[in-house]
Order: C-alpha cells, then structure tokens, then sequence
C-alpha cells in the first residue's frame, strides 16, 4: 500500500490503495508531492496510533483521579500501544481508531460534554472506518454494549429529566445515525471511484474472487478434487492459487476462482464443529502467551479492587470477545491482526465503565492507601516491560547470505504472535542487499518475485520512514499476490510486452526469484503451454536463489 501510495508501481503517486478508503490517499497526495521522499502512509499509521492512544488517555483523565488514570494509561501504553507501534499493521491501526474515537464519541454525547470532544471523537472513528472498514464489524458489538448501558442509563433517568428527556434521546440518535451514514458513505465513495473505472473494478471483482480461495482454509487438494477436476483445475492449479501465483488471467478467471472457493466453503461446511472442535483450536492459539492477553486479565482484577461497583461491566465485554473468537474459529481465520484487535476491544470497552472514586464504594480504609497502591503497581508494570526495549544483539553475527533466514525465523509467519518480534532488530546503518543490487543494476532485465518468497522479508530492505521513489518497481514485481492485475502494474507490464506473466517466464530477459516452489510454476508451464518447458539457476544473491525459465 505504501508502494502504490508513493508511485513506486507506477509513474505518478496513486491514492488507490487497495484496503485503505481513497478518501485519505487524497489527503495524503499533496504530501507526496511536496515531500517525496517519505512515506507518508507510514507516518499517518504511526500519528493515528498515537491520536487514539492519547485519546483515551484522555477520556481517563477526564473521568477517574490521576492515579487511577495514570495507572490504567500504563497498561494500555505497554500491553497495546508498544504492539501497534511495534507492527505496525493497518487492521489493527484501524480497530485503535475506531474503538478511541467511539469512546471519546460516546462519552461526550451521553454526558453533554463539549460539542468540539464529540466531533473530534467522531471523526477519530470515521477515520479508522477508512483506514479499514471491516474493523467496523469488530468494533460493533463493544459499541453495542456500551450503547444498551447508555439508554438503559438514560432509560432510568427519565423522571428526573421530566418532560424533556426525549429531546437528548432524539439528539444522540440523530448524531449516532449521522456518523454511521458517514461511515457508510465513505464506503460507498470508495467502491465507486473504483468500479467508475474498467480497469480497478477488474481488479476489485478479481481481488474479492482471490481473496475468498486464499484466506479460505487449506484442507488440500484431494478434499475437493472431484469438484476442481470438474473445472479444469488439476492438483498444481491448485498449488499454484494456495502460493497466490495467479498470473495469468487467461487461465485463472474470475469464474475459476469463483468456483475454487465454492468447493472449499461446500467441504469446510460439511465438516463437524463441535464443542470440542473449537476448544481445540483456541488451545493452538495458545492466548495466554499473548500479552494483550495478560493485560486483559489484569485489567479485569484491577477492576475489582478499583472500579468495584462496575468491574462486572468488563464481564461483559470479555462476552462478546468470546463471541468474536468462536466466530472466527467457525470461519477458521486465526490470525493475529484479528486476535490483537478482539483483545482491545474488550479492553476500551471494559474502561468505558470505570467510575471515579466517588461514584465507587470505598475499598479501602484510606483513599489515599489505594491510589499509592495504584502508582506501585504502574511502576511495577513498567520495570517489568524494560526488557521488551533492549534491542537483541544477534543480529552483529549475521551475514549477508544468512540475513533472509535470520528475518523470516521471526517475521514470515506474520498471521502468529512471536515475542521476539518485539526486540528483534533486522537494520542497522544502510542495509545491503545483493537482490536489489541485483535489480537495480540490470535494468534490461524484468524480475518476477514469488510472493511467498519475498512479500514477508523483502520489504525490512527498506527503511519504514522512506517512501520508494516514482516507478521504482519498474523492472521488478510479485508474480501474484495481493496486486494481481492491478492498474499500475498492469500498465508497467505492457510496456514491456510482457501479456501474461506466467508464460512470459520462457522470453528473454525475464527472471523468477523463487526460493519456495519454482517447480510449481515450471509444472504449471509444462501443463498449460510448454511441455517441454525446463528451468535452471540462473544465479544465488545473498539467500535468494534466480531462475530462468526455458521453452525447451
């Protein structure tokens, strides 16, 4: 997204990134054209984070005593924030987003506070709806929840406000109705600045028909084989998809596609989900090693010392995480961004309903004995988290050739939480990369990147605050992935001659950077075009290995 964002697929910056709503590409375009040089989308995730974070904050500071605020402000910094500082991802950016600005929203509207809080709190949360609309669905139930206590609140208060206690119930229904309409009219401009075009609405109908094979479960080919044979689509057509290698639209077709992802939801819905079933699987996700996890737990026994006339209300919403987690496992997508953002929400929906001490029955016998505890136990948290920031010294020892194997043992599987992440450092100084030196010094040459290959490790060879210059993915790219037949791209590889990537593999000139499945993609060639197709190691770069791809 930050590539397209900086023109580095194409010859101009491009607003239309994919996932994130094209309303703020265009708020970001005058950036990069003043400052090309940074990436701007990178900076805008960093600043949203820290907006919610500091919003909530905030709202604590406004609601509770400083020690309390001071204390609950810690847990979320070192159990939430450092994670979405740390990897940074737009799902969970979003979900920050919209659960801050919802709060900050909801307090405002309810307790009649300043009109400008509850704009701000507004947009906080329209935002995060463009940053990822989805998270929309996520964030709905803890929104719900916190919605039923305010009108059951309201509900209650009704004589006391006598007459006029329909007027404020009109005013939040008709603010609430408005910012959803916005939300979904932020949706809506999106989808049609894209099917307005022939080319991006090709590529939104075939991105929604990949999307529904690759994040579908894997129960392998001989599952359904009856079904994809049917088709046309043998056991390495199939590979082929599950490696997102769909570079050839003559073959892999929307339909194809279409069909694909039927025979996988008709087999995933024959099978058997029991109790059992979905323990099971939660148990492999193995939460309690997760620190969004512990600091959930945590939240929930500070409550009962500290917030002891509502802590029940965090039960609550530690329900509907439940209800999220048992969804997902239905739909069988267990990964991180999904899980991270659960555990949020249960946490800002859980400190909605902290009270001031003096909406609070008295723990303990001096208030005072209470809020020192308070500062012990921040202090305490954040001693503990230290070791999180000491950066892990390992990477001294790794060489150039090992650097690819040193990033992936930690960062390819992107979709499981892994600690080490958090220390993990991968730069240090310029990073030199024989891949890149490779590419960019043969610029006669085009080089296809295997998504597997590349896409969870490439990408640390660029610094994170540095935008990719204009067109600087001119003689390199995926061979699938996520930008399959994107409008850039598609225009880049025309102007090579190159039609369909899959079969241009045998021209001249044209490499594939394939560490995983190369003998996927020369079966694929050998079944659909070339049956005598054969490839050789063109050259090994620093851990990446190059083929070329032969006709005979």
């Amino acid at each position: 997204m930050a590539s397209i964002m900086s023109g580095a697929y194409g010859d101009a910056p491009n607003p239309q990134m994919i996932f994130v709503n094209v309303i703020i590409g265009y708020l970001l375009l005058p950036l990069y054209y003043l400052f090309p040089q940074i990436s701007w989308y990178f900076v805008a995730e960093v600043f949203l984070i820290f907006v919610s974070s500091t919003t909530v904050t905030y709202v604590l500071f406004e609601k509770l005593e400083k020690e309390k605020a001071f204390m609950l402000s810690v847990l979320l910094i070192l159990f939430f924030s450092n994670d979405a500082y740390i990897l940074v991802q737009f799902t969970k950016t979003a979900m920050f987003a919209v659960m801050a600005g919802a709060m900050l929203f909801l307090w405002a509207l309810f307790e009649k506070k300043s009109i400008w809080k509850m704009m701000f709190g507004g947009l906080l949360c329209l935002i995060g709806t463009m940053v990822r609309f989805s998270t929309i669905y996520l964030a709905g139930g803890f929104i719900l929840f916190i919605l039923g206590y305010e009108f059951w609140k309201l509900y209650v208060r009704k004589d006391r406000l006598a007459k006029g206690w329909k007027y404020p119930l009109l005013t939040i229904v008709l603010s609430g109705c408005f910012l959803i309409g916005a939300a979904y009219g932020c949706k809506w401009l999106n989808w049609y600045t894209y099917n307005n075009d022939e080319a991006y609405g090709f590529f939104t109908a075939y991105n929604s028909a990949r999307a529904d094979v690759v994040d579908a479960s894997n129960y392998g080919y001989e599952a359904y084989a009856e079904d994809l044979k049917s088709v046309g689509i043998s056991e390495n057509d199939y590979y082929m998809m599950r490696n997102w290698t769909l570079a050839d639209n003559d073959f892999f077709t929307i339909e194809k596609l279409q069909q694909t992802a039927d025979a996988i939801s008709t087999y995933q819905e024959q099978q058997d989900m029991t109790f059992d079933v979905i323990m099971e699987r939660l148990r492999e996700r193995n939460y309690p090693g997760m620190p969004v996890f512990f600091g959930c737990a945590l939240f929930l026994i500070l409550g009962i010392f500290f917030n002891n006339r509502k802590w029940w209300m965090t039960l609550g919403s530690i329900v509907i995480g439940i209800g999220l987690f048992v969804y997902f496992c239905f739909a069988e997508r267990y990964v991180y961004r999904v899980e991270y953002s659960i555990f949020l929400g249960i946490f800002l929906c859980g400190l909605y309903f902290w009270d001031s001490g003096e909406k609070t029955k008295p723990l303990f016998a001096e208030e005072r004995t209470g809020m020192r505890l308070c500062m012990i136990l921040s202090g305490l948290c954040i001693a503990a988290h230290i070791v999180l920031y000491i950066p892990d010294q390992s990477y001294r020892e790794v060489t150039s050739e090992e650097r690819i194997a040193y990033i992936d043992d930690t960062f390819y599987d992107s979709g499981n939480y892994d600690a080490a992440k958090y220390r993990k450092v991968v730069n240090k100084g310029r990073p030199q990369n024989g891949l890149l030196g490779e590419i960019e010094n043969h610029q006669e040459n085009y080089y296809f990147l295997d998504f597997a290959t590349t896409i969870q490790t490439l990408y640390f060879e660029w610094f994170p605050w540095k935008a990719l210059p204009v067109g600087y993915h001119d003689n390199f790219g995926y061979m699938g992935g996520v930008t399959t037949n994107f409008p850039d791209i598609v225009q880049s590889l025309k102007e090579k001659n190159i039609e369909n990537p899959l079969q241009s593999l045998v021209k001249e000139n044209i490499y594939l950077v394939d560490n995983y499945a190369p003998e996927v993609k020369l079966n694929y060639l050998r079944e659909h075009y070339y049956p005598e197709a054969r490839a050789e190691v063109y050259k090994e770069v620093d851990g990446y290995t190059i083929w070329k791809f032969y006709e005979k």
